[in-house]
């Protein structure tokens, strides 16, 4: 294999799969990148075995056909120190690559045998199915931080992602203290025959890579029993599903008929105050006390090793004086990930009937098609 670059192109193609090849580890496949020359394109992928991706670029010139492992990181570390303009990627003998700018500089690394790595990315002969890319990232940015983070709980430790009834499109997320619900009419629904589960790194990958390509009007979904697939430009995505059942999250959301307490909230005055908040109860997650009464928030927390922080907010969004006093504690965060995520005021819904049920939050303006359920904390 010898090819000839520019630095433009190579760079952000190395970049991309930082987050998917491993930085250590004892499988050579997944801390490697393949680089495979053909015609006059070149194919970069990766995979550590959960997602893989492969992405085909344009270059300056193929000299010579073939295809090489080497470590992604590394490789990218020497790239990113080039100077710019094209740079020579030859292989030598005994899988050794050579790299050059010019005359000036030149690496040598040595690489692997690539017959082993899987080529997991789809080979265009799926039924992939167009939608638009700012929708899908709506659906992703409202939802993808309250996904578990801790792999024991599996079953939770990614997006579920199904089409339910009247043709709607659904994501839901949950780390078993908050669910995330995000819902989307799209002209084409994806190909789903039955509810699906991506693990937290593909959506990790997915939410980035969809903020990155900001000139790309759609992107192309598919899905088979095992994998699924995503087309964002010239990149294509392979992500194996989890196989565990998500749990049945419609039996956490309150029904209606209960006595409840409703609020808007200004987010441009409430995100200071909670940050302000946070300083004392993210030290040893402390609970935030919420009180509420003739148009009036007092947010409260205090903590007898570190101190107390208080402030009071006037609503000012027409809604009715609540002359009976509303208490509730909640943690601060996770308050603070949703207005953070959703770029608007939001209504909260309490049940008064019962205490310690969970809270409904929902943004103004997607009330119908976003909803937050919170779980209060126990007041001290």
């Amino acid at each position: 294999m010898k090819i000839s670059a520019d630095k433009k192109i190579l760079l952000p193609a190395l970049a991309r799969i930082q987050g998917i090849a491993e930085k250590s580890s004892i499988k050579p496949i997944t801390a490697h990148v393949l680089l495979q020359a053909k015609e006059k394109m070149l194919i970069v992928a990766a995979t550590n075995l959960q997602i893989g991706t492969k992405a085909t670029y344009l270059v300056n010139a193929v000299h010579e056909e073939g295809e090489i492992l080497v470590n992604a990181r590394m490789l990218f570390d020497i790239i990113k120190e080039m100077p710019d303009g094209v740079i020579d990627i030859e292989e030598k003998e005994r899988y050794t690559v050579e790299i050059k700018s010019g005359k000036k500089v030149k690496f040598k690394i040595s690489g692997f045998s690539p017959e082993d790595f899987p080529m997991t990315a789809s080979d265009g002969a799926k039924n992939f199915v167009a939608i638009k890319r700012t929708r899908f990232l709506e659906m992703l940015d409202v939802t993808y931080f309250s996904m578990a983070r801790d792999e024991t709980t599996i079953n939770i430790h990614g997006a579920y992602l199904e089409n339910i009834e009247g043709g709607i499109t659904r994501i839901v997320t949950t780390d078993g203290f908050r669910l995330s619900i995000a819902d989307e009419n799209f002209e084409t629904p994806p190909p789903l025959t039955a509810g699906i589960l991506i693990p937290y790194k593909g959506i990790i990958e997915l939410h980035k890579i969809l903020h990155e390509k900001k000139d790309e009007e759609k992107i192309y979904l598919f899905t088979d029993d095992r994998v699924f697939y995503v087309r964002v430009g010239e990149i294509e995505y392979s992500i194996y599903l989890i196989e565990k059942k998500f749990p049945d999250y419609r039996v956490i959301i309150p029904g209606d008929g209960y006595k409840k307490f409703e609020v808007m909230l200004p987010r441009d005055e409430l995100i200071p105050a909670l940050k302000r908040m946070a300083i004392i109860s993210n030290e040893n997650t402390r609970p935030v006390l919420f009180t509420f009464k003739d148009k009036k928030l007092d947010i409260r927390t205090e903590d007898s090793d570190i101190g107390m922080v208080n402030e009071t907010l006037t609503l000012t969004h027409e809604q009715k004086a609540h002359t009976e006093e509303i208490a509730f504690c909640l943690n601060c965060s996770y308050l603070l990930d949703i207005l953070l995520a959703v770029q608007d005021d939001i209504f909260v819904e309490y049940n008064i009937e019962e205490k310690n049920k969970p809270l409904i939050i929902r943004p103004v303006k997607k009330k119908d098609q976003v909803k937050y359920v919170v779980m209060p904390m126990l007041m001290d």
